[in-house]
């Protein structure tokens, strides 16, 4: 006799947990140290000491701080213009020496985007050939070096004619465009922006940060985008890390930092954007005070103490750790990784308005 059968209901398939991005770029404990004279003495600057640095694939990683805190030499480490001491870069599980040519495969991979559009182009070399110039140093074929030249000028937004252009005769905004054309030429999977719109008119930078949003889908592209304008980075970063004297002091996805800052150096520099409002002007606290010191003698301790509200004995004689202390979120402060009661950081900023725009470049 058959056993009797009951009615199940099939158990629904369990949707997969969401996976993270693979790590395409990863910076551990990475410095770099330039040697100075002044007058007849021989020293030594730390342009950057110790960063620790991961970044997805396919996301955009912001890096702010004030001048002279070590972000352009920290980009110029990444791509290999200029070597690294001590620590270790890997791209793509591929640790890159310090000393050395790096292969070629990790050369088309990572290509950068100066500041100054004028000085980044030969003023002797028609568009074309500025574009050109890379894909024959990688031997790529003369009848491909021609498509691609075109092509990547179509899709910067400018028409192939372009290319027997002179820099003279274009304006800033399309010279930046001529500079990511080129850096694109070799379909890299990174990018890496310094400063890349500082030089712009606004309105022309909101442009160029649309263009870069809308290559990034179409190319795969990962960015790592260096700027001192806490604006532009808010609206085309996912995560952001913060550097004071060549050490990175905080780092976090956007939305948090700008909502909820923790290091007091992040805090006073969200409460030094000008604000329109004279109610959110009177409201700001923690606004930085003084000069960054000298990197040729950085302050014992937390090197941001000299300059920080909130600083006592521990952080003159004993550097913070940046550690993990929400999911996501760290940071390198005794008030928030140390024995310390830590301290509420308040809400800074509202939520970020995009960049307005205007037809012409």
């Amino acid at each position: 006799m058959p056993a009797p059968t009951t009615d199940v209901e099939p158990t629904a398939p369990t949707p997969d947990a969401p996976t993270e991005p693979a790590v395409l770029l990863e910076l551990e404990q990475v410095s770099k140290t330039f040697p100075v004279k002044i007058g007849m003495r021989k020293r030594s600057v730390s342009a950057v000491d110790g960063v620790d640095l991961l970044v997805r694939e396919g996301s955009t990683v912001g890096i702010v701080g004030e001048s002279g805190c070590g972000k352009s030499t920290l980009a110029r480490l990444i791509v290999g213009l200029v070597p690294h001491d001590d620590g270790t870069i890997r791209f793509a599980g591929q640790a890159l020496g310090s000393k050395g040519r790096r292969p070629r495969s990790v050369v088309e991979q990572m290509q950068m985007v100066f500041q100054d559009p004028y000085s980044a182009l030969n003023p002797k070399a028609t568009i074309g050939e500025s574009i050109a110039f890379p894909l024959r140093v990688q031997g790529v074929p003369t009848a491909e070096i021609q498509e691609r030249v075109g092509t990547v000028l179509t899709d910067v937004g400018l028409h192939p004619n372009y290319a027997t252009h002179y820099p003279h005769q274009l304006s800033g905004g399309q010279r930046q465009r001529v500079n990511i054309a080129r850096a694109l030429a070799l379909h890299p999977r990174l990018v890496v922006l310094d400063e890349a719109v500082s030089a712009l008119d606004k309105s022309i930078q909101a442009q160029i940060l649309n263009l870069l949003d809308d290559l990034q889908e179409a190319y795969g592209l990962t960015y790592v985008f260096i700027s001192h304008d806490l604006n532009v980075v808010e609206w085309s970063s996912d995560e952001v890390a913060v550097m004071y004297l060549g050490r990175v002091v905080e780092t976090c996805p956007a939305e948090d930092l700008y909502r909820r800052p923790l290091h007091p150096y992040t805090q006073g520099l969200l409460a030094s954007i000008p604000k329109l409002d004279p109610r959110e002007r009177a409201a700001d606290a923690g606004r930085i005070d003084g000069e960054m010191p000298s990197p040729l003698d950085p302050p014992s301790g937390c090197r941001f103490r000299t300059r920080c509200p909130s600083a006592h004995e521990r952080c003159a004689q004993e550097a913070p750790v940046l550690a993990e202390v929400e999911p996501g979120h760290r940071v390198a402060c005794h008030l928030h990784t140390g024995a310390d009661v830590p301290v509420e950081a308040p809400s800074l900023r509202s939520t970020p308005t995009p960049p307005t725009t205007t037809e012409g470049a």
